[in-house]
């Protein structure tokens, strides 16, 4: 199956360069709302038809994001908190230097391995954080396993934890380093494909809108 990863749409938080994590989060600005109008027109030729089934995360830029592709589809997205982004804790909406620095260099780390540092005030730390998001894509693969002639799925979520969660499952099946998924962030609205199941291990086959391409 192919797994379609796309970060959502932009919001304020994301002009203003805040930490914005916490439910129900920032909508869509204008802008956004015409990159979630364009994304089904935007995937890879042919995806579209063989997507099978639609994954949110319940944050309302997420929701707002997949809502055109909900439409083009016919299906109705699974809204799953494991989709979240890596929540920033004390730093939540923090737009300082020193915050945005600890909440980079912390997730960053993550990305390359060193996973058990935790933001400061957070639930989670990055294991946590990469075992909730790979539940969801366990169970997406099951329900592949089922869908007949319709076997991709399509994911909307958050940036960092799509970066991390590539990083450590789907970066080295395609001989990529961690270390440069780490580095490149996916643009609001970007596309990234990954292909594999959850038992045999996956392997990215494009990054962020064709940053890289197997």
């Amino acid at each position: 199956m192919k797994l379609i990863l796309v970060r959502h749409g932009r919001t304020i938080a994301n002009v203003m360069g805040a930490l914005d994590t916490a439910f129900p989060g920032n909508p869509l600005d204008t802008v956004g709302r015409a990159q979630a109008e364009s994304l089904p027109g935007r995937l890879p030729p042919g995806l579209l038809g063989t997507v099978g089934s639609l994954w949110v995360s319940p944050i309302e830029r997420a929701r707002q994001t997949i809502a055109p592709t909900e439409r083009a589809t016919g299906l109705e997205a699974r809204i799953r908190s494991g989709l979240r982004e890596v929540l920033a804790g004390d730093l939540e909406m923090r737009t300082d230097r020193e915050s945005v620095l600890c909440y980079t260099d912390t997730t960053r780390a993550w990305m390359v391995g060193r996973l058990h540092a935790r933001l400061p005030g957070s639930p989670e730390n990055g294991q946590d954080t990469f075992d909730r998001f790979d539940a969801v894509v366990r169970e997406a693969g099951r329900a592949s396993a089922r869908s007949g002639d319709r076997p991709d799925a399509l994911v909307v979520a958050h940036g960092t934890v799509l970066r991390l969660w590539t990083a450590l499952a789907a970066a080295p099946g395609a001989g990529v380093d961690p270390a440069w998924i780490a580095e490149h962030p996916m643009a609001n609205a970007g596309v990234t494909v990954v292909e594999g199941d959850p038992e045999r291990g996956w392997a990215l086959r494009s990054w962020a809108d064709g940053a890289w391409r197997a």
